[in-house]
């Protein structure tokens, strides 16, 4: 090492666990490490379906009790993600989803953890709202300038005076369901542009 503590040259540094892992920034690893401590109530090192659906009962959000593959929407969340197949989602396994999804432009890869993720991201306190400017965003990094340039004004109208609005996690979700959510007609035409090329 230098005397500044940059490597020598012809030495490489070693990459710290959040370089390893593929993130782009140190901040994003600050903040899923957060997200992760905050859903591992057990502190086990792993996020099991009773976690997950204790966080949903925080947030007011109610998972469907059977999806069409016979399970709760929780344990059908779990394993889309659980790569091992050991019924939780551990440490390496949520990061991996994280990395999937914020580089997915198909809009095929599972989501549903994800938005969780991405709204305990900016629900820093655990109050269970993000502000206006923290879901645009979200919305901003998913579905680019031309889209939020067209839905801003119908998504975010409000009068002068009216406070900056906090969204809810589950109406938060009412935007972002790339089936059903406001801006899913968006998702679906930047998928046929995609498929074009």
């Amino acid at each position: 090492m230098s005397e500044d503590g940059e490597p020598k040259q012809g030495h490489a540094r070693a990459l710290d666990e959040w370089e390893r892992m593929g993130l782009d920034k140190r901040i994003e690893y600050d903040n899923l490490r957060r997200v992760f401590e905050r859903l591992d109530l057990k502190k086990d090192d792993r996020i099991d379906k009773f976690e997950l659906k204790a966080q949903y009962d925080v947030l007011g959000h109610k998972p469907r009790p059977t999806t069409e593959y016979g399970l709760s929407e929780v344990e059908d969340i779990i394993w889309e993600v659980d790569e091992d197949a050991n019924g939780w989602i551990d440490w390496e396994n949520f990061v991996q989803l994280y990395l999937r999804c914020r580089k997915d432009r198909t809009g095929k890869e599972p989501t549903r953890l994800f938005n969780l993720i991405e709204f305990m991201v900016c629900d820093k306190d655990g109050g269970g709202t993000m502000s206006e400017d923290e879901c645009m965003e979200i919305l901003y990094h998913r579905f680019g300038k031309e889209v939020m340039k067209d839905l801003t004004d119908q998504l975010f109208k409000r009068k002068v005076d009216e406070a900056e609005k906090e969204f809810t996690f589950t109406e938060f979700l009412k935007l972002v369901d790339g089936n059903n959510g406001i801006l899913s007609s968006h998702l679906k035409k930047m998928n046929k542009q995609q498929d074009k090329k």
